[in-house]
């Protein structure tokens, strides 16, 4: 199993510490199946957006199974990355495993990066277990739990809605 972490800022990695922790001790844990952090990523969808997806670009040739992509506040970064792979790639083997970041200071940032990974319509992001979604330090530890399992969903490539382009008048006629 080949699992990749993106997060959002350097700053959320101070979130990540239990499950990073979690993930490094694998390889000395006594594990059927062989576990390997490929690395661990800092993007941000809103400055670096063409890095984002030429990291997606790469971890797709490197064959990784899944990605663990948290941030916080808005948290456009998972949902950006379930899209790019489905939508531009026509990935269906990388699992993307969400994670929103909590801030201690404003709980509406929490609850925006929640809701961002929660509701995509159409999105394949695994955003919860059997114990609930996956928020703050104790969510991304169970996010890498969750990748480490040989249970994960298939991931069915949607179909594209079309790019409409409309003059004024048409956009106004079709109100």
């Amino acid at each position: 199993m080949r699992i990749s972490i993106i997060v959002g800022s350097i700053s959320d990695l101070s979130q990540c510490d239990k499950g990073l922790k979690f993930l490094n001790a694998l390889p000395h844990a006594n594990r059927k199946q062989k576990v390997e952090v490929t690395g661990v990523y800092i993007r941000s969808q809103h400055r670096n957006t063409l890095d984002v997806q030429a990291l997606l670009t790469k971890l797709q040739k490197e064959k990784v199974d899944v990605i663990i992509v948290g941030a916080g506040w808005a948290n456009h970064l998972t949902g950006c990355c379930d899209a790019f792979l489905r939508y531009t790639l026509r990935d269906d083997k990388i699992t993307v495993i969400g994670v929103a970041f909590e801030d201690n200071t404003n709980t509406r940032h929490t609850v925006a990066a929640s809701l961002s990974i929660s509701e995509v319509p159409g999105t394949q992001v695994l955003y919860s277990d059997s114990s609930g979604q996956f928020i703050g330090r104790e969510g991304f530890f169970k996010a890498c739990k969750r990748a480490t399992e040989n249970n994960l969903p298939k991931i069915k490539l949607p179909e594209p809605k079309p790019a409409v382009d409309l003059s004024l008048k048409d956009a106004l006629r079709n109100l």
